[in-house]
């Protein structure tokens, strides 16, 4: 059987923040109550939709269980775009109370039928487990010089750059501040939590959230 060769592609890879217990909540519940299954579905679809009808871009995206792959051919001139629709995305789920975090890379890839093989996926992954730890998504530091050899990209790029040196993207530039405010106290009482992993992913946030929004003071910052 002639198969097409894999191709070189833009790959993200996003894990879903507290997968198990959206779907205990989801499927331990009385029919009608489920909340998350939907937000997740119409967050994909809107993703697809906007892609399609105002980037022209060719884009698969796959999600089983918490993880979310995301991938594009490897177009220069689409790079921008590419990182605009994942921020986007993260954007939409964390308006819908949903913390993500992830890797952006590049590399040889091949979807068909349901089937993926992919060297870009390996890298986008070991970004997410090995650099990210907190809600954020990482892009490649060799995949930004590839892109950027002068290590000076457009300012309408979205993304921001660490303390530690990592540039990751910029989700909640035009988050509305309602949102922030209804989602506060759960931030706040998150960042107290006993359990170490969830402590420092919400502290992390509310830096994040402080260098963004001055009016919403959680009275720290860590950003440039």
């Amino acid at each position: 059987m002639i198969m097409d060769s894999p191709k070189l592609c833009f790959v993200a890879f996003i894990d879903l923040l507290g997968f198990s217990n959206m779907v205990k909540q989801d499927l331990e519940a009385p029919n009608g109550n489920e909340r998350y299954i939907e937000k997740l579905y119409d967050i994909h679809q809107e993703t697809l939709a906007i892609t399609k009808s105002t980037l022209d871009m060719e884009l698969n995206l796959i999600q089983f269980s918490d993880s979310v792959v995301l991938a594009t051919p490897f177009i220069k001139e689409k790079f921008e775009d590419f990182l605009k629709v994942i921020s986007r995305y993260q954007h939409d789920l964390f308006c819908k109370g949903i913390l993500s975090r992830g890797g952006i890379a590049y590399g040889k890839h091949f979807y068909k039928d349901g089937f993926m093989f992919s060297l870009g996926l390996i890298e986008a992954y070991r970004i997410e487990s090995n650099v990210a730890r907190f809600p954020r998504i990482v892009v490649s530091s060799d995949l930004m010089e590839l892109i950027y050899p002068e290590k000076i990209h457009p300012e309408t790029l979205p993304v921001i750059e660490e303390n530690d040196g990592q540039i990751f993207l910029d989700y909640l530039s035009e988050i509305n501040i309602e949102v922030l405010n209804s989602q506060r106290d759960l931030i706040l009482r998150q960042a107290q939590s006993m359990n170490t992993s969830i402590r420092e992913k919400y502290i992390w946030l509310m830096e994040y959230i402080n260098h963004k929004r001055a009016d919403i003071d959680f009275g720290i910052t860590r950003f440039k």
